[in-house]
């Protein structure tokens, strides 16, 4: 803008020389020439009076001192005095306009240029009273002649002037735009400056007004995206139409074990280069969604890319990171029930249609048919035991069924349990005991039974003859804890964090001769979550096992 004044200033100043130059010469050159013509018609009249006066033109020529040209032309138009030329080789005057009208008005005056010399001739005639025709012609500069001789001066004028003008254009200029270069351009309507610029300073803060208002919004809803991103469980990561990370949440990054700032600008090679993640990302790109599964750090996830479409283009890609690790861990656990499942009902089935196929050909001898219809009962017995638990563990899984929590007294429930049990303690001479102090736990009573009748169940069964079954209640550092101690069997190191399993067994033929169906320890273990509690176990082989189930 400066330079714009400032050559605006300086051009203006020169234009205005040259124009006013102009005007001048012009001017002073009318003046002249009208100067010039009352001179020469001064002249003409004196130069008449005293040929009226005299007998002798020619004399009077002859002693005449006049720095015009003077002409005497006779009435046929022959040249009779020139001041300047041998009147005897001049051409005839008599068409001359000047001659022509001094013949025919007395006087005439005429102006002729010459274009080749840049100089005008003026030229008055009067007529005498001889009838002669006496011409005065005086020859100057024409206009652009005397500009011509006075250009040397105009030219040094002209650049005083330019500089003069160069100086104040270059001060004017700053001075004009120093206030506009000085201006609060946060606080518009603060500013002093020119009247003209008040109402674009208003504008200007109006616009602020809005852009302040705009930016809040942004900063707002930037701030709740980043928080939406923060606390996000899924990760996600943003990619732009190069593969480059835009952005990436904590969850995602801790998935990857990356640091947000080290991947961001980076290719999405350096989060992970499993080849179905860059399937995926790759799809994505060209405008289609896409799904993998990645297993990571003993996790498996799944991965969802989708494009971002922008006026029908693919401007970047939406990875979202979805922990499936319970639902495809409970996938292979329902597969494995299901196998394990088949398998348990497979085995007292094959034993039951054996039985009954021998009892049905005849084969057996009719003192034996008792003996196989007791073992296809033992068998159908232990297929509704294992139906049974199969329920539980399913009700327990969905924890349907189950009623009202409400509080309970584990000291009788326990007392009733155990002499329940003890007609099975003394027939295999177990030595079962039961103490403890009051204790009320909230939760649901058909489930502790459960739990209980499992763990003093499990305790007798793998409890050798004259071994001993201890079951104890009471209070540990707040919390209330039953404890249920054999001297059976005991279970192997190896096998401590597996016997909570379903259908795992330590000792499988050991488990066919007692009935069990490999569920029992199952049940204990989602009864004592739906409480809340905590089961913890103890064993060494060959001198016994103590499970405690610790409530909150």
């Amino acid at each position: 803008m400066t330079k714009r004044i400032f050559r605006s200033i300086l051009l203006t100043a020169v234009l205005a020389l040259l124009l006013t130059s102009a005007l001048l010469v012009g001017t002073l050159y009318r003046v002249y020439e009208t100067r010039i013509s009352a001179e020469l018609r001064m002249e003409a009249e004196y130069i008449v009076r005293a040929l009226d006066m005299t007998q002798d033109d020619l004399g009077y020529f002859a002693e005449l001192s006049s720095t015009n040209r003077v002409t005497l032309i006779a009435p046929d138009g022959s040249v009779l005095y020139d001041s300047n030329a041998d009147e005897t080789r001049m051409d005839n005057h008599a068409q001359r306009p000047e001659v022509q009208s001094a013949w025919e008005t007395g006087t005439g005056e005429s102006t002729r240029y010459s274009d080749t010399l840049s100089e005008v001739t003026l030229y008055h005639a009067r007529r005498t009273i001889e009838g002669n025709v006496l011409r005065i012609a005086s020859t100057r500069s024409s206009v652009l002649g005397i500009f011509l001789n006075v250009a040397p001066q105009i030219l040094v004028m002209l650049l005083m002037v330019a500089s003069l003008s160069l100086l104040i254009a270059r001060f004017a200029s700053r001075q004009i735009v120093q206030p506009i270069n000085e201006l609060n351009l946060d606080d518009p309507l603060e500013n002093e400056v020119y009247d003209e610029l008040a109402p674009l300073m208003t504008r200007m803060d109006k616009q602020h007004a809005q852009i302040r208002q705009q930016m809040r919004d942004l900063s707002k809803a930037h701030a709740d995206l980043n928080a939406i991103m923060a606390n996000m469980r899924e990760g996600l990561v943003l990619v732009d139409r190069e593969n480059k990370i835009l952005s990436i949440n904590g969850s995602a990054a801790a998935i990857f074990s990356a640091e947000t700032a080290s991947v961001v600008g980076r290719d999405v090679l350096t989060l992970c280069r499993d080849a179905a993640v860059l399937e995926i990302v790759k799809a994505a790109q060209t405008g289609f969604s896409d799904d993998a599964l990645l297993p990571l750090n003993g996790n498996t996830y799944r991965l969802f890319a989708s494009p971002v479409l922008r006026e029908k283009k693919v401007r970047g890609v939406v990875l979202l990171v979805l922990d499936i690790s319970a639902q495809y861990a409970a996938e292979a656990s329902r597969r494995e029930f299901t196998a394990n499942v088949s398998h348990e009902l497979k085995t007292p089935l094959t034993s039951i249609s054996g039985y009954a196929e021998i009892i049905e050909t005849g084969i057996a001898k009719p003192a034996d048919v008792p003996m196989f219809a007791g073992k296809i009962r033992t068998e159908a017995k232990r297929l509704v035991a294992l139906v049974n638990d199969i329920l539980e563990l399913s009700r327990l899984d969905e924890k349907q069924g189950l009623g009202e929590k409400e509080p309970i007294a584990l000291l009788p429930m326990l007392h009733m349990l155990v002499e329940d049990f003890r007609p099975m303690a003394w027939e295999k001479e177990i030595v079962l005991t039961m103490d403890g102090e009051e204790s009320v736990v909230k939760g649901y009573p058909m489930l502790l039974r459960e739990l209980f009748t499992n763990l003093i169940d499990n305790a007798i069964k793998y409890t050798p003859e004259g071994g001993s079954v201890q079951v104890r209640l009471s209070q540990e550092e707040g919390r209330i804890c039953c404890t249920v101690k054999d001297t059976g069997i005991g279970i192997p190191k190896e096998h401590q964090a597996h016997v909570f399993e379903r259908f795992y067994r330590v000792d499988k033929s050991h488990s066919k001769q007692t009935g069990g169906t490999g569920l029992g320890l199952a049940i204990v273990k989602h009864a004592a979550q739906v409480h809340q509690a905590q089961v913890e176990l103890e064993s060494q082989p060959g001198e016994g096992t103590t499970v405690s189930v610790l409530f909150h």
